[in-house]
């Protein structure tokens, strides 16, 4: 069989060919050679930063609160518990008054075989009694109770305010023991920054809106607010101290 013999140019052009694509595939590991590097390069960046931030943050959590900085935060604890206490007394007076009305106007009101108290509405058609239940007109017709006996709406919301009044005094009984606590921490001394910035932050999320009212103090705008700031946390309890007279005074340099 005859060899087939290429023209010289088209011998050439495919050596031209050939060197091309050898000279694209170089380039092609050269590029890959370089990401492959510059990856390892960006990872050990990574690392070495991520490596320093765990670091700094080991270090910020040891670092000891100043005998300053816990004073400061006793005479603060010691604001807040007085308001609490304020609040509480407060409380048990609204309390008593509102317990009263209750008690007046049970004795008032139509009574039942079984005992049970009863009241009618003041569009008179409809009849509940002490414990919120709503009675059919077989049990009770509504033009049987005198008009003049307590009616149904001003009970309800006696009650609505009792109900009201007895969970504000145990928000304010929590908001006492987490004083407490706080208090018995900075006794025990060794508190650090984060610890101490942690316990402001939280007395200042769960701060009862009558202690609050008694500082003169905003409500938070939102709880999500609260919860998803953290860093300005600290900022926003020193700004509590600040408005009310607390705050340490800061340093000359």
């Amino acid at each position: 069989m005859m060899e087939t013999v290429l023209p010289r140019a088209w011998q050439e052009e495919f050596e031209r060919a050939a060197i091309g694509r050898r000279e694209d595939t170089l380039d092609r590991e050269k590029t890959i050679r370089f990401n492959l590097q510059e990856r390892d390069k960006r990872d050990e960046r990574e690392k070495v930063e991520k490596q320093e931030r765990e670091d700094l943050e080991t270090w910020t959590e040891a670092v000891l609160a100043t005998t300053e900085q816990v004073a400061a935060f006793k005479v603060q604890l010691d604001s807040y518990d007085a308001k609490t206490v304020d609040a509480l007394m407060d409380n048990r007076e609204a309390m008593e008054v509102v317990r009263h009305k209750i008690d007046n106007m049970l004795e008032k009101a139509e009574v039942l075989p079984d005992g049970r108290r009863v009241f009618k509405t003041m569009d008179g058609k409809r009849v509940f009694d002490e414990h919120g239940q709503e009675l059919k007109p077989e049990v009770i017709d509504a033009s049987s109770i005198d008009d003049k006996k307590p009616k149904w709406e001003t009970y309800k919301d006696s009650m609505d305010e009792n109900t009201r009044l007895t969970q504000e005094r145990q928000q304010l009984i929590e908001y006492q023991t987490k004083l407490d606590k706080a208090r018995e921490r900075l006794d025990k001394g060794d508190i650090t920054n984060k610890e101490m910035d942690s316990i402001k932050a939280d007395l200042s999320k769960t701060m009862p809106d009558a202690v609050r009212e008694k500082l003169g103090l905003e409500k938070p705008k939102t709880e999500a607010k609260l919860e998803t700031s953290a860093p300005a946390l600290p900022d926003d309890m020193d700004n509590l101290m600040r408005k009310t007279g607390f705050a340490p005074a800061t340093s000359a340099r």
